[in-house]
């Protein structure tokens, strides 16, 4: 009984939120909002599916925060923060196992708005297919919002993500999003938190427009604060002996496991450039390993047409990317660098790489503002403008 009232209150709740947002912010239509909702409640359901057939992290999460007796026994980084927010539900309201499910992919829900909110308020393409552009038809790729649909990190980190890239893109209104976004991306994985960091750093220094030189300094230094004072927490929560996570023993143990998984391929063995072709587009077609590997397939292929495409209109014209376009080109690359490592079971590489997909395709849709048969109409002879 309590999934249904769960269902009404999401609803409601969704309603106030796109109604809102559709009168103080650019969008397409309060009718698209409501498709990328419904999209998102296809997923979960699907998920819960899924998840009812076979093992799933998010029963031992409802277990831990059930089974805890007090709930700030749960407060630390990584695994135990997912039962910390899930004890409000599970363990002082009381809810089941399916209204938490409900409840956390309304996080991932969110957290897709705030990225299509701050995708639209830093550009604008010319509409491409069924009235949408690029920027409407990317969020609604399903691998998205299948991974952010359940109780776990998935939901939850990209709920921190999204509310810190949408801060950022107006950090001097938005300081309140930075800190609850930095809050819960730290607290879920904080090497991630770590990678921003650095990306923050990296596109401040090799930014030379549209930040006044006194914030880029004041933004550069708030960042290698957070850099140095982090070095140890990383290094903790990653369990290695030094910054080298990436070439830890301890890493290539946990691959190897991850390997002999079912849908499991052995990294040790792969390049550099073989473990970031298969955290990004693996699995294709000749993988076929299950239903959801197989309509992932075609969502990779699409995402091997949307890199073509970076690469041919967005490299050319990298120079009049703005700080913000250039930090979340970074925090992608570095991201994925990061987690690529790890991704020795393709399941877990969908999962983790719906995270950074998010980065990508605010890029490729900047990339895209430099392509004339989407870009919007523009004097021929004027060269591309710093957005």
């Amino acid at each position: 009984m309590d999934v249904i009232l769960a269902i009404i209150l999401i609803a409601v709740a969704a309603n106030l939120i796109i109604q809102y947002v559709s009168q103080n912010f650019k969008v397409h239509s309060v009718r698209y909002l409501w498709i990328l909702f419904g999209v998102h409640f296809l997923m979960t359901l699907a998920y819960i599916v899924t998840a009812a057939m076979s093992a799933s992290d998010s029963v031992a999460y409802y277990n831990t925060a059930k089974q805890t007796a007090e709930w700030f026994k749960l407060f630390e980084t990584g695994t135990n923060f997912i039962s910390f927010v899930a004890y409000i539900p599970i363990g002082i309201m009381g809810l089941s196992y399916y209204s938490t499910m409900i409840i956390f992919s309304f996080f991932g829900f969110l957290a897709v708005l705030l990225f299509y909110l701050t995708t639209r308020e830093n550009l604008q393409l010319k509409k491409s297919l069924f009235g949408l552009s690029f920027v409407e038809l990317v969020f609604l790729l399903p691998n998205l919002h299948y991974w952010t649909s359940s109780l776990g990190k998935g939901s939850t980190i990209l709920f921190g993500l999204g509310l810190f890239i949408f801060g950022l893109s107006r950090f001097n209104r938005r300081l309140i999003f930075l800190i609850l976004g930095s809050f819960f991306i730290y607290m879920v994985r904080p090497h991630i938190f770590f990678a921003m960091v650095t990306s923050i750093m990296l596109g401040v220094l090799i930014t030379s427009s549209g930040i006044k030189w006194y914030l880029r300094w004041l933004i550069f230094l708030l960042a290698g604060i957070m850099f140095l004072s982090l070095g140890d927490v990383v290094v903790e929560f990653a369990e290695v002996e030094s910054m080298n996570i990436i070439g830890s023993d301890v890493l290539a143990h946990r691959v190897s496991e991850l390997g002999k998984a079912d849908t499991g391929v052995d990294l040790q063995n792969y390049n550099f450039f073989m473990k970031m072709f298969t955290f990004w587009f693996r699995p294709l077609f000749f993988d076929g390993l299950s239903l959801v590997g197989l309509f992932a397939s075609f969502e990779n292929a699409i995402y091997l047409y949307m890199f073509y495409m970076f690469f041919r209109e967005g490299l050319l014209n990298f120079r009049y990317f703005n700080g913000w376009f250039r930090i979340c080109l970074i925090f992608f690359l570095l991201g994925s660098v990061i987690l690529a490592q790890v991704s020795g079971n393709l399941g877990i590489a969908m999962r983790q790489k719906a995270q950074m997909m998010p980065f990508f395709f605010i890029i490729f849709c900047k990339a895209m503002t430099y392509s004339s048969a989407y870009a919007p109409r523009m004097t021929s002879f004027l060269r591309p403008q710093r957005v």
